[in-house]
Order: C-alpha cells, then sequence, then structure tokens
C-alpha cells in the first residue's frame, strides 16, 4: 500500500533513495505505464496555483521529494520524511542497479547537443547501460509524433524526460497513454548535469541542503525562481498552523 504525505495539496511518497529505486523496478513489472515525478519546492508553490500540474503529478505512481525545501516542510507538518531523493540521483541509482539488466532507456530533453554529450559520458561510466536511443526536446508536433513512433518501436522500459517544469509534466501527461513505455520519469536540468554543462554542488553542500544556493552561484539568472522557497515554506507554515 502506497505509503504517502500530502504537502500543499501534492503526494510525496515517505521513501529513501533505495526504496524508491525498489518502486520502479515493481513498477518495471506492471502492465500499464506509470509515471514518476521529482517534485521540488518550486514545482509544488507552482502546483498550489495551478490544478492541472498538481492533478498531474498526483496521477504518478511514485512521487519522491527532490530539494532540502519537501523534506524540511515535512519536518513543519510533523510528518518527516526520510530523505531527499534527488531526481539526478535517482537516475543514477537506476542505472547503477539496472546497468547489468536488459532494461531499455530512452532520453529525450535538453537542447540540441546536450543529451548527447549526456550519452557519451553515460556510456563511459555505465558501459553496459542499454541506452537505445535520445533525442533532444524542442518538438513541433510533427517530429514529436515521430519521436512517439520511435520509440514504440525500441520497446523502451525506461524513458527519461527533460523538459523543464511544467512542458515535462504536461508532455507525459498528454502523451502517456500513446507510449509503450514502462515507467516515464521527469527528470528536469539532469541531462544538463551528466553533459557536464552545469556542475552539481559538493556533497557537503547537498548534506546540509544548500545545493540550491551552489545553483544561483553558477546561475545567476535563477535568481527570481529562487523566490519560490520562501513561498513554499510560507505556505506550508501557513497550511499547519493556520489552517482556518
Amino acid at each position: 500500500m502506497r505509503d504517502f504525505l500530502t504537502i500543499l495539496n501534492v503526494k510525496i511518497d515517505k521513501l529513501d533513495l533505495d526504496g524508491a529505486t525498489a518502486r520502479i523496478r515493481s513498477l518495471l513489472g506492471d502492465d500499464n505505464s506509470s509515471l514518476v515525478v521529482t517534485p521540488n519546492s518550486e514545482m509544488i508553490a507552482m502546483a498550489a496555483e495551478d490544478s492541472e500540474l498538481a492533478e498531474i503529478l498526483n496521477s504518478a505512481a511514485l512521487a519522491t521529494a527532490d530539494g532540502a525545501g519537501v523534506v524540511l516542510a515535512s519536518m513543519i507538518m510533523g510528518d518527516k520524511l526520510p530523505e531527499r531523493v534527488a531526481g539526478f540521483d535517482l537516475i543514477n541509482h537506476l542505472f547503477s542497479d539496472l546497468e547489468q539488466e536488459d532494461y531499455n532507456f530512452y532520453f529525450l530533453g535538453s537542447k540540441p547537443g546536450i543529451v548527447d554529450r549526456a550519452v557519451v559520458n553515460l556510456k563511459q561510466k555505465y558501459k553496459n547501460l542499454n541506452i537505445a536511443g535520445y533525442h533532444h526536446g524542442y518538438l513541433d508536433k510533427e517530429l514529436q509524433e515521430e519521436i512517439i513512433a520511435e520509440i514504440n518501436a525500441k520497446e523502451i522500459d525506461l524513458l527519461l524526460v527533460g523538459m523543464g517544469v511544467p512542458l515535462q509534466e504536461r508532455f507525459l501527461a498528454n502523451n502517456l497513454a500513446k507510449l509503450k513505455v514502462k515507467v516515464a520519469i521527469t527528470v528536469g536540468g539532469s541531462f544538463d548535469v551528466l553533459a557536464g554543462e552545469v556542475n552539481r554542488a559538493p556533497l557537503w553542500m547537498q548534506k546540509v541542503g544548500l545545493e540550491w544556493f551552489y545553483r544561483l552561484i553558477q546561475e545567476p539568472s535563477r535568481f527570481a525562481r529562487m523566490l519560490a522557497l520562501p513561498k513554499f515554506i510560507y505556505l506550508v507554515t501557513k497550511k499547519r498552523f493556520l489552517k482556518n
């Protein structure tokens, strides 16, 4: 039975990294296609004002806490999540866990050329990983249909979609029924990191919840987006203590 915490009307599973990986393994054995999302505080705050996005996130078979802000929110609510399960950490755990098994991956997203470099880097690190195909995420209607046909022809088990929020969520909400995949995972900017375009924060910064600050230093243009974090904490605190 699924065990989750609801934060601002978005369900977040009470699982650590190993538990999330085990859930995906289970989903790979299902007959239907399953959606996996990795909401961070910005996404949950966005979903508080966007009922369509909230509905998509809540339709997922698994939603992990991607960000220290989400774990902090769970503490404010008095129901602490086991740990942060970042989307980037989750997919790398899957690469390592499934490398020796017969599962096919397809990567869809990011700018032209970025996902190509991500694949080159991944094949150097995970030599036995089955990457059956990849394509950038700039799709018009005709190209989108071509990519869906390609994915279906290749019998993909895990489709990773990195188009940014909420485009990637809406893409999968509109197309998952057409896709013959076992599991589709929204991965945000993970392809940029895998390609070496963006660096992750040092491990110590990740552990103390300062990865957002490291990203801000690298990309000052993200400042406006970072304002979503205090707004998110305010909304959670208000809901927790000012219910009426």
